[in-house]
């Protein structure tokens, strides 16, 4: 609990900025994530594993990138403000020179983002609203592991979405996140009836 309840958290920005020093030539998962985790809770972590299935992804990746937030949103719906995983996970490394070019291309989108984001509606970031919120990404996280072609982009916003609204205790970003997922599960819906409707008809023609 912070000394004032308007108190804003520290920015995103200021979160991922100490992960650009060091001269080490690899950093593990483990150590990324330490160096994220704090005020935000997982948001900070939510996001950082978030932004692989963003990407522009060959069909299949984006269902192997998002086995980790599996991991993630559950500990949310339990309200842990650390994460908690596995051993041999937390030892898989990459290149801190990769690390460091994929933050240096985010931090000025990210900065101007920051510019409009503020702690409101934060009965949506704190106390139950954060186990709905955890809920919600978990759902997520299991839609975006199914082989779905065409379907991870507004999960998968939505979830940087909610990581965000998390991490500034924006309950305005939440909201947008809800608004997506209803959208993404719309959209996912009519096109698992589009298929329903044709495989009807070449069974019936056959």
């Amino acid at each position: 609990m912070t000394k004032h309840a308007g108190h804003a958290p520290q920015t995103l920005s200021a979160t991922l900025r100490p992960l650009l020093a060091g001269d080490q030539t690899r950093v593990t998962l483990g150590e990324i994530l330490a160096g994220v985790e704090g005020e935000g809770g997982l948001g900070p972590v939510l996001f950082l594993l978030t932004l692989p299935v963003l990407l522009p992804l060959p069909p299949g990746f984006s269902m192997v990138l998002s086995l980790p937030l599996l991991l993630v949103a559950p500990q949310i719906v339990l309200g842990r403000r650390r994460l908690w995983l596995p051993k041999a996970l937390r030892r898989q490394s990459i290149k801190h020179a990769d690390l460091v070019k994929l933050i240096n291309r985010l931090m000025p989108i990210i900065a101007r983002g920051e510019k409009i984001m503020r702690p409101r509606l934060m009965v949506l970031t704190s106390g139950p609203g954060v186990r709905v919120i955890g809920v919600a990404c978990t759902l997520i996280a299991l839609i975006l592991v199914l082989p779905i072609p065409f379907a991870n982009l507004a999960p998968a916003a939505a979830l940087g979405l909610f990581a965000l609204g998390l991490t500034r205790r924006d309950g305005l970003l939440v909201l947008a996140g809800y608004g997506l997922l209803a959208l993404a599960v719309l959209v996912i819906s009519l096109g698992f009836k589009g298929v329903l409707v044709v495989a009807h008809h070449l069974l019936a023609a056959l």
